[in-house]
């Protein structure tokens, strides 16, 4: 766990003051179509989803989007989630969930049932849980995460850069989140590399991620066009997602939901929300177990 320290609000107060005295005005519209994200959120799976969030080279904070999105999917969702560092850096997932990792995949994480594995994980929250995997560990992936993902509704695998893991899930993932920092250089890296998985045929793959552009350091790019470059890399069929910057996320603390900026609470519904669609809509190339929310 992360070592005692003072977090602060995404939102600063006046914001906050504000937002409290106008809520007994929000339009209806706004609250129907709250309803209708988290109605999305909780679509119902035969078969356990994988979801890998990666960087695609960018260096965005990968552990920290899961950790969102992880937290959203467990609290409107009626089946268990599965959140999997193999990021490799720090502040990892398990510090951004405050949650101890528990044993790595394939280094002594049981698989045999729930109630064994449960002693191998970290419990983030009720119905979370979290556990760490090696980068480079690619055996981990049918030794570990397969036997053990088909005990949960979803699973969330943080990865960066490549790596032998993140590769080898990728190859059975049901969706993406592509999480890329808000700068040029990043857009066109993106870009580049949604052009050769085009090229190369692989247009499912695209059209099942979600690209998060992530204002990761506050305008770390101060001529970023956010609304051309989101427009441009949603015309390769990816939805795309802008996550702005939170002051209690670039802290680098445990996520606290009572404390994030309120746009970044509706951004990470609206992420889970187009994640877990395309996964449920679309099946992987190699169907994994199946899964059991809940029991044994």
């Amino acid at each position: 766990m992360m070592s005692p320290t003072k977090t602060v609000h995404g939102d600063p107060w006046p914001r906050r003051f504000g937002r409290a005295v106008l809520a007994p005005f929000r339009p209806m519209s706004e609250v129907v179509d709250t309803i209708e994200v988290s109605r999305r959120v909780q679509r119902a799976t035969t078969t356990g989803r994988r979801i890998v969030v990666d960087d695609l080279g960018t260096g965005a904070d990968t552990a920290v989007v899961t950790a969102l999105v992880a937290r959203v999917l467990a609290h409107h969702r009626h089946d268990r989630v599965l959140a999997v560092d193999a990021t490799g850096r720090l502040p990892s997932l398990g510090a951004r969930l405050d949650s101890p990792v528990g044993q790595a995949l394939g280094e002594g994480a049981q698989t045999g049932s729930f109630e064994l594995a449960r002693e191998s994980l970290g419990e983030a929250a009720p119905g979370l849980w979290t556990v760490e995997a090696a980068q480079d560990d690619e055996a981990a992936h049918a030794s570990g995460l397969l036997p053990i993902s088909r005990f949960f509704g979803v699973t969330l695998v943080a990865g960066g850069s490549g790596g032998g893991f993140v590769d080898a899930v990728a190859e059975t993932a049901h969706a993406r989140i592509r999480v890329v920092r808000a700068t040029r250089e990043a857009a066109l890296q993106t870009g580049r590399a949604i052009d050769e998985l085009l090229r190369d045929g692989r247009r499912s793959e695209v059209e099942r991620s979600v690209i998060v552009v992530f204002d990761q350091e506050r305008r770390e790019d101060p001529g970023f066009d956010t609304a051309r470059i989101t427009r441009i890399l949603a015309e390769s069929g990816a939805r795309t997602v802008l996550l702005p910057h939170d002051r209690h996320l670039a802290q680098g603390t445990a996520v606290d939901t009572r404390r994030i900026a309120d746009v970044t609470r509706r951004v990470a519904l609206q992420i889970a929300a187009e994640t877990v669609n395309r996964a449920v809509d679309v099946r992987p190339q190699h169907p994994g177990p199946q899964a059991r929310g809940e029991g044994t």
